[in-house]
């Protein structure tokens, strides 16, 4: 008998917290039998829910504004400290996380099935396939990055990975093994292979909103990144960038746009914000959106106690002694180095450095948000640290600063800082600067690194450079979370009070070797059944 293959008629999120490990199917059901209901499909095969506010409060990014602050939440204490993140029915808690991210699979794996079988493998569905391939690939990946430790050859084939799962199903089996790291990356190394060259972006009425052929390819390329496989990830970032230098710079944000109120309006959180997520931007490769309280998490009242403060932006970020700072002047000139200058505040229990990225929607009681998943400028930088990796280190130099020519003013105060900088600069630079230690008064840009990969004398200083370029550029983004994982570096979480704000107290250390790096899974997928993380 033939099988029926369902896609789910999502009216709404059901963001309410439950047993299941994947809401069951309800009632409402659409047969796939047709190429317009396989595009239906495959619009709910993006997680709407991200992992982005739990992995930027796990980093270094964030400090804590004091124990005297009670303008907190259990999330968000919860993951500044590496403790086990408890259910609150949060929008960005970690059982949305997993419910949505394998809801979205399951319709990737619909639309697949539903291709192959219904639909009998017409060949002009090859675009969705490919897309749905890739989907899957991304809903695993966000998941890998969150639940489980960084790639590492040498124990990815032991380290716990998360099920990957390639068939529809109603609700995640808790007691499915979850394989190994290395399992889950050589799917989906495979979805990938498969689906990329099936992406087709004449199939798309809005390709910013699906894994169009540029998004695709710039996935691919952070994906092999992250699996130390450098040639293609270089590969991958040239299919988004080409390897015309000056063509690479027109595909760039024009981030001078910043400062031209014609075209961002006014400078405000909200105008900053719907200028970084303009579907028209051409840095912006896809778009995402979600459900979150990323936009409203460092301004609203309950949040106050955790936030990029401004000692992290003085010793580590956007004003600490840099390349193109090297009097670390950046404060004192409002972040004049800046054209995507960060919007400050310092009074009482407040303490913030913010690039305002996350426009605010509202869908009733909840809170929506778009992120960039994928941008050119990102894609740029990944290129540049897999050229590195390669040997490559003046074609390295050479993407650095087409991004840094964008990113960063020339001049300031009618003072040139230069905002490109040549091979031996840079590692003067960073051969001079002191290690961050995890002191007081310790912390630098610049942190003992332990990859599972070798680095040269040649290669660390660049590594470092492109390390804190990647930091600034995707500040707020959740990004440096798996930076921190890929290169084992220490986070150390500084503390200071509103009284005595300018002193700090280290109240948590995260070591290069620790099991907690992969977040644990959700309580209910524990209780079900699903093999906890190591702790």
């Amino acid at each position: 008998m033939k099988r029926i293959y369902y896609i789910l008629a999502i009216t709404s999120l059901a963001l309410t917290a439950c047993n299941d490990q994947l809401d069951k199917m309800p009632d409402n059901r659409l047969l796939i039998d047709s190429p317009e209901k396989v595009q239906q499909t495959l619009t709910n095969a993006y997680p709407q829910i991200a992992t982005t506010l739990i992995s930027e409060f796990s980093s270094d990014n964030i400090d804590d504004i004091g124990a005297d602050n009670i303008y907190s939440n259990f999330l968000t204490r919860e993951a500044a400290y590496w403790q086990p993140i408890l259910e609150y029915n949060y929008l960005d808690g970690l059982q949305n996380i997993w419910d949505f991210h394998y809801k979205a699979i399951s319709h990737a794996n619909a639309a697949l099935e539903a291709i192959e079988t219904t639909l009998k493998g017409d060949p002009a569905l090859n675009p969705a396939k490919g897309e749905a391939l890739v989907a899957r690939a991304y809903a695993h990946f966000c998941l890998a990055n969150l639940f489980c430790q960084a790639y590492n050859p040498t124990t990815s084939g032991t380290d716990l990975g998360i099920p990957y799962i390639t068939e529809p199903e109603a609700q995640l089996n808790p007691k499915r093994d979850r394989g190994t790291v290395a399992q889950l990356y050589q799917q989906i190394d495979h979805d990938l292979q498969v689906g990329l060259p099936l992406i087709d972006d004449s199939y798309y009425q809005m390709p910013k909103y699906h894994f169009n052929k540029k998004a695709a390819y710039a996935f691919a390329a952070r994906f092999y990144l992250y699996y130390q496989q450098w040639q293609k990830a270089v590969d991958a970032a040239n299919v988004v960038l080409t390897t015309n230098e000056a063509t690479t710079k027109t595909l760039i944000r024009e981030w001078l746009d910043f400062r031209d109120a014609q075209k961002t309006g006014i400078r405000s959180l909200t105008a900053y914000a719907q200028a970084y997520t303009r579907e028209s931007e051409v840095a912006n490769l896809m778009l995402q959106p979600v459900y979150s309280e990323l936009s409203t998490t460092y301004f609203v009242e309950t949040n106050y106690r955790f936030a990029h403060a401004y000692r992290v932006a003085e010793q580590e970020t956007f004003s600490t002694t840099n390349l193109w700072d090297a009097r670390a002047e950046s404060k004192n000139n409002g972040y004049e180095f800046y054209w995507f200058m960060p919007f400050t505040q310092r009074a009482d229990l407040r303490d913030i450095v913010l690039q305002p990225k996350f426009p605010t929607f509202r869908d009733g009681s909840y809170t929506r948000t778009i992120l960039v998943p994928f941008t050119t400028d990102e894609t740029l930088l990944v290129r540049a640290e897999a050229k590195i990796m390669l040997g490559e280190l003046d074609s390295a130099v050479a993407d650095l600063n087409i991004w840094t020519s964008k990113y960063l003013r020339g001049r300031v105060n009618y003072n040139p800082n230069g905002n490109t900088f040549t091979k031996e600069e840079i590692t003067n630079f960073y051969n001079d600067l002191a290690y961050s230690q995890s002191t007081p008064s310790g912390a630098t840009q610049k942190k003992q690194l332990h990859p599972s990969f070798t680095l040269t004398a040649e290669q660390e200083p660049l590594i470092h450079y492109v390390l804190q370029c990647r930091r600034i550029l995707t500040m707020h983004e959740g990004l440096r979370w798996q930076d921190i994982k890929r290169y084992g570096i220490e986070v150390a979480r500084y503390q200071h009070t509103k009284q005595e704000r300018d002193i700090s107290t280290i109240e948590g250390v995260l070591a290069p070797i620790d099991a907690r790096r992969a977040i644990q899974l959700p309580g209910t997928a524990i209780g079900a059944g699903m093999q906890p993380n190591p702790r």
